[in-house]
């Protein structure tokens, strides 16, 4: 079942600026040889007046004069540069429906998806379950998401389990058929407002047709559940996992909150050498962290992680900031958003093989209630300039938003309501230099959708979107495919 797309963007962006001409480093400096050199950044569209590289109309006689020169080689590659530089119009994405493999369950939710490396097949983790209690399953697809392997259970059965779309599972694999899953427990205090929780990890060694015992990533379990939830895990470049969550433990920075303005939560992280079997040391890293907002981890070009995460600055302004491990963080952007609530909404990061990042995150700010984008080299980051705007509207909910990278088609976003306020997924393309929206789609029969997952390849021409909906007072999994277009 195929969706029409509802809306197709192609203006640009006015110019952002920077009035004060004030750049702020990004935590860390690269070393000085392999700093990239100055040029426009990715958040200043060109001009209207810009020269096109090649025009059409020269582009006949360049490819003559190099295949007089260097032969037909040059000649080919020069006419692909022209193509690319003659202005073709970007062609449209197409969403297709799929089917989500069934567990038996009656109620399903909170879905983890990834790409496999080694041949393409599509991943998803997901919970099922009733009122008696929940489990984490896992299927695979090789024909992109058409059939489903038998679902795995993943999770023991007599786990403590619940729906938290926000603090859904994370899913990792590698390209020795490996397969990581992390999640967090729901362990019902009386007392509490939240439920305790350990951050826990299975690995699979087949490709997901069994799974080994979990272990438990935080390594205070000995006295009993605390606050251990929100988690995001990342597999390095050198194969080591690295994982972080928000935790009821003092953070790195010692810094307390006024008591009359909340309880806030830390970070912490951990890393594991051995593809999960077990993990080190917890370390305490950043304090005054929004409770209840998904943390993001990806790993930059030099395999060095990164954290974005919603900061609680005093006077209950929470907004989204970036930092590495011993570093003290930095802004996406100063949002100012001021609300004596946390409200649920998480950041989303990934980096592409350009070594730029892609962070998306959402904002209650008066005068900014959206959704809004920012693509970059890290050391470049200017929190000042003006980020790209995704989503807006005037009635907009609190919007939660993930993305995937998918090289030239660019960034793919998606975001559980759309620019009335309705929640319906809306879907949105940003073109690969990050520098404007191509497309937005709102996709039909996806009302009530919450909390979406995305998952996408530099290399592939397709991309996947998990989400949850409500349908006859039972959570159920959705899922679709998206074929992005150019």
């Amino acid at each position: 079942m195929e969706h029409a797309p509802a809306e197709h963007v192609n203006d640009r962006p006015a110019k952002p600026g920077n009035p004060n001409g004030t750049r702020t480093s990004f935590i860390a400096s690269m070393p000085p040889g392999l700093r990239p050199a100055s040029s426009r950044g990715s958040e200043e569209p060109p001009s209207e007046s810009d020269p096109m590289p090649l025009v059409p109309n020269k582009a006949s006689a360049v490819i003559r004069a190099a295949c007089r020169r260097n032969g037909a080689t040059a000649a080919v590659a020069l006419a692909a540069f022209a193509l690319l530089g003659c202005g073709c119009s970007p062609t449209p994405s197409r969403v297709t429906a799929l089917a989500p493999p069934v567990s038996g369950a009656p109620g399903s939710g909170d879905p983890a998806l990834a790409l496999d490396p080694a041949g393409g097949d599509v991943l998803l983790a997901w919970l099922a379950g009733d009122g008696a209690g929940w489990r984490i399953w896992f299927s695979r697809s090789h024909d992109h998401g058409a059939t489903w392997s038998a679902p795995v259970p993943v999770s023991p059965p007599d786990e403590p389990l619940a729906l938290r779309p926000e603090s859904s599972p994370v899913l990792l694999c590698d390209d020795h058929r490996r397969v990581g899953l992390a999640w967090s427990t729901a362990v019902e205090i009386a007392g509490r407002p939240e439920p305790a929780s350990d951050l826990r990890f299975a690995r699979s060694l087949d490709g997901g047709k069994s799974w080994g015992a979990p272990v438990t990533v935080n390594d205070d379990a000995t006295s009993g559940p605390g606050d251990h939830a929100w988690e995001d895990a990342e597999m390095l470049p050198n194969g080591a996992l690295f994982a972080a969550w928000l935790d009821g433990r003092p953070g790195g920075e010692r810094l307390d909150a006024d008591e009359s303005e909340g309880v806030d939560a830390s970070i912490h992280v951990a890393r594991s050498d051995d593809f999960g079997a077990s993990w080190g040391k917890n370390v305490a890293e950043w304090s005054r962290v929004c409770t209840s907002c998904r943390i993001a981890l990806a790993a930059d070009a030099f395999g060095r992680p990164v954290v974005a995460f919603r900061r609680h600055y005093p006077g209950q302004v929470r907004d989204v900031v970036l930092g590495r491990p011993d570093t003290p963080p930095t802004h996406a952007f100063a949002d100012q958003w001021s609300t004596s609530e946390s409200p649920g909404s998480g950041p989303a990061l990934e980096f592409s093989r350009d070594a730029t990042l892609r962070l998306a995150w959402f904002t209650g700010a008066p005068g900014r209630e959206g959704v809004w984008f920012r693509q970059t080299i890290p050391e470049q980051l200017d929190s000042a300039s003006t980020p790209l705007v995704v989503l807006r509207g005037e009635h907009l909910p609190i919007v939660h938003v993930d993305l995937g990278e998918a090289g030239m088609a660019g960034t793919l976003i998606a975001c559980d309501a759309d620019s009335t306020g309705d929640r319906r997924l809306t879907l949105v393309r940003i073109e690969a230099s990050g520098r404007r929206v191509v497309e937005r789609i709102v996709v039909a029969a996806t009302d009530g959708a919450s909390t979406p997952r995305v998952t996408a390849s530099p290399t592939s021409r397709q991309a996947y979107v998990a989400w949850t909906t409500l349908e006859g007072g039972r959570s159920q999994l959705k899922l679709l495919r998206w074929d992005p277009g150019r």
